[in-house]
């Protein structure tokens, strides 16, 4: 199945438990998160980490994949180096190097922002990233979110999301993407096999994928 499908994941989809640093176990998704994710870095890409937390590995991948990438998180301590470094060490339990801030770190354009009020310019991404965070917001600063990812990214570009379920209705999600002006890129299925890769940190929930493209 292609990796513009946008579905359930899946127990049986690649995964990988190291993805720049080893992962806590108790990140139940992220591995297949990150593994499908990852495949849509390329090395020209302007890219977009939306919501990228401190110590969360996807912005250093795609720091050592994409031609120019921007981070933002509305949490302060995103534009401390020193920071981000002990959200590392206590998340990872990993000392890191100054090599490691020499070929990642400085390659990323950090800034403090809410993802609905991005202080960026319109058209700025061909792809923007946003990985388990739909479901923290409430649903006017998701429509908010949509809005200015619609807004800053390039009108070829496309939106590489992941959410849990049911906290995202999709049904209630695919009218909002109607509202704002996004759409699936190639198929979808709201299917539920009988295969889903389950979180049980907060419930008993599942991990929706999708490729939006602006319509």
């Amino acid at each position: 199945m292609s990796i513009f499908t946008s579905r359930f994941i899946l127990k049986t989809d690649p995964y990988s438990k190291h993805f720049v640093f080893n992962l806590p176990k108790t990140w139940e998704t992220r591995p297949h998160e990150y593994e499908w994710a990852k495949n849509f870095a390329e090395t020209e890409d302007i890219v977009l980490d939306a919501a990228c937390g401190l110590s969360h590995p996807l912005k250093f991948y795609l720091a050592g994949k994409c031609k120019e990438v921007y981070a933002c998180d509305i949490d302060a301590r995103i534009l401390s180096k020193s920071s981000i470094l002990k959200d590392i060490r206590d998340t990872y339990g990993t000392v890191i190097e100054n090599s490691f801030f020499n070929h990642y770190f400085h390659h990323i354009r950090f800034c403090q922002s809410s993802l609905s009020k991005l202080p960026y310019q319109n058209k700025s991404f061909d792809k923007i990233f946003c990985i388990s965070v739909l479901e923290h917001l409430s649903k006017v600063d998701i429509e908010q979110t949509f809005k200015e990812f619609r807004r800053t990214l390039k009108d070829e570009g496309l939106l590489i999301v992941t959410f849990d379920y049911p906290t995202i209705n999709l049904e209630a999600l695919k009218i909002l993407l109607d509202k704002v002006k996004f759409k699936f890129y190639g198929d979808y299925s709201f299917d539920k096999p009988d295969n889903l890769l389950v979180s049980t940190i907060w419930g008993e929930l599942n991990c929706f994928r999708a490729v939006l493209i602006k319509n």
